[in-house]
């Protein structure tokens, strides 16, 4: 009982505010001024908003990435880790084609989560996946590194009409990052 008790309060949030940085952002599925991270009110998520992350299929192969790296501010003692995410979009594909939504996030010097998820033609519809790490990973203590999120959309097929999103018809999907937090040791 005593070591739940233990677990439970390791999950709790640091108190006073968690604030998250953007420190840079790259790729060619989040031109500037297209992404946006918010830290939700509870300090237990952050959402990546895109805006314009599309790739449309050209009768081959098609890509778009996105590279985010953040800093997660909050007061020393502790540290935290992604204990879950939520991937959301919409995908046209036709003419047998396929659509693959490939993630990861890492700190620099950590093993780096990766999630593949593919979707095959016929499809015309919202697709959301919840990704569940078999165990965190926390980031150091001590010296607090950037997390580096990575998102690929990438579509394959014959047909030149099918694409693949991160957005919806209101101009904005999230992707949530469900934070686990440690109390770092003293």
């Amino acid at each position: 009982m005593l070591a739940v008790v233990a677990l439970l309060a390791s999950l709790v949030p640091p108190p006073g505010p968690v604030t998250v940085e953007v420190v840079s952002v790259s790729g060619t599925g989040c031109r500037a001024n297209t992404t946006t991270v918010a830290m939700s009110q509870d300090n237990e998520a952050f959402t990546v908003t895109y805006s314009d992350f599309l790739v449309q299929g050209n009768g081959s192969e098609a890509k778009k990435s996105c590279t985010i790296a953040l800093r997660i501010n909050h007061v020393p003692g502790y540290t935290y880790g992604i204990a879950a995410t939520d991937f959301r979009g919409f995908a046209h594909l036709t003419d047998g084609a396929k659509g693959t939504a490939r993630n990861s996030y890492h700190f620099p010097g950590f093993p780096t989560r990766h999630s593949r998820h593919t979707y095959q033609a016929p499809m015309s519809d919202n697709w959301h996946v919840t990704d569940r790490p078999d165990g965190v990973v926390h980031g150091p203590c001590k010296d607090r590194k950037p997390l580096t999120i990575e998102a690929e959309l990438k579509v394959n097929g014959k047909g030149t009409a099918s694409f693949m999103t991160m957005d919806s018809t209101d101009s904005s999907v999230t992707t949530t990052f469900r934070l686990s937090w440690k109390k770092c040791a003293e």
